[in-house]
């Protein structure tokens, strides 16, 4: 696994023959620069990491880690542009010396350790750019950012690496680091590397799933006080219902989320969750102590926004992840309060 990752060539014109027919994209990766997987698409990858396509998806099927084969293919265009034997760079997380396995066994072992990473975030509830970061850095960061809110930023990969290096900066100057900082790094793995494998990927998933319809329900979520929309503590089925009608959904007044839920639980699993729908707190997990004409439990509502999160009112809004809503409020399931909503 290379500490200090490579940037692969833009290519601008191959992202422009993804356009050009359904042909190209299906029978034509060399030439159109990616192509759809999971909740992923691959874009600006060169001709020499898409060769290595087949074989990736091999192991990446044999790891159970299908949907992120564009994921894995952008690694490789980070750590050697598909021109290294240890084409993924990944004889370090076999505990080998560097540059030690030829390419298929480099593309078996990254899988297999991409697979160990995304079976470990999970477990602590971290998100996919994370994994992507620990690639570079070790599980470890796993266990970093699990403790340090679950949810990848620049500032904490940033923050690892300054512990690990002890302080020392190198000189690092490209077109991604140079515009943030100037064109340096900390000396342990590479900070910037979420970045560098991202412009490779265009994500399917989260936002970009949604009707216009659901996509106005997330910009309207996100941005409820923009809008207008009171979050007063007490009222999170006030602020949903009013994130809706300001989306233009036409929606049923209710007193309360447990009223909501009762009448409205649409899917029981917090694993596929519609862009933009209500989420419901679990009465035997999470007891309201509010006591109005909807009875003692009121219950908590809120609005999945996409990416693993759900947006609610508690006197403010506050982001929670889908594991820990769950944790805290129970996952009673979804719906959309008795609302019609296109959906994807």
């Amino acid at each position: 696994m290379k500490k200090a990752a490579m940037a692969g060539a833009l290519g601008f014109g191959l992202l422009i023959a993804l356009l050009l027919s359904m042909f190209l994209i299906i029978a034509s990766d060399e030439d159109s620069g990616g192509s759809g997987s999971g909740l992923y698409i691959g874009v600006n990858l060169s001709p020499e990491v898409l060769a290595h396509q087949p074989m990736v998806e091999k192991y990446a099927r044999q790891n159970g880690i299908s949907d992120y084969v564009y994921v894995l293919l952008a690694i490789i265009q980070v750590e050697s542009e598909g021109k290294l034997e240890d084409v993924m760079q990944s004889s370090e997380s076999a505990g080998l010396p560097v540059n030690t396995l030829g390419t298929e066994d480099s593309i078996k072992q990254g899988c297999k350790y991409f697979s160990e990473l995304v079976a470990k975030a999970d477990k602590l509830g971290c998100d996919m750019d994370a994994i992507i970061q620990a690639y570079n850095y070790g599980s470890g960061f796993l266990d970093f950012v699990a403790k340090n809110g679950k949810r990848y930023t620049f500032e904490l990969a940033q923050e690892f690496s300054r512990q690990h290096s002890g302080g020392v900066k190198v000189t690092y100057k490209n077109e991604i680091s140079t515009p943030i900082n100037g064109g340096w790094r900390y000396n342990y793995g590479n900070m910037f590397y979420v970045k560098l494998v991202k412009q490779y990927l265009t994500q399917t998933g989260g936002d970009a799933l949604g009707t216009d319809a659901q996509n106005r329900i997330v910009e309207v979520a996100r941005n409820s006080e923009k809008y207008g929309i009171s979050a007063v503590g007490g009222y999170c089925e006030t602020w949903a219902e009013e994130v809706y009608r300001k989306a233009g959904v036409s929606i049923d007044r209710h007193c309360c989320a447990g009223k909501n839920r009762a009448l409205y639980t649409v899917g029981k699993s917090s694993k596929n969750i519609p862009l933009g729908a209500m989420v419901y707190n679990d009465p035997a997990v999470y007891q309201s102590r509010t006591n109005d004409t909807c009875g003692r439990n009121a219950g908590h509502v809120g609005i999945y926004i996409g990416k693993g999160q759900i947006i609610s009112n508690i006197g403010g809004t506050v982001i929670d992840t889908v594991e820990g809503w769950t944790a805290y409020y129970g996952f009673g399931g979804w719906g959309w309060g008795g609302a019609v909503v296109a959906q994807k």
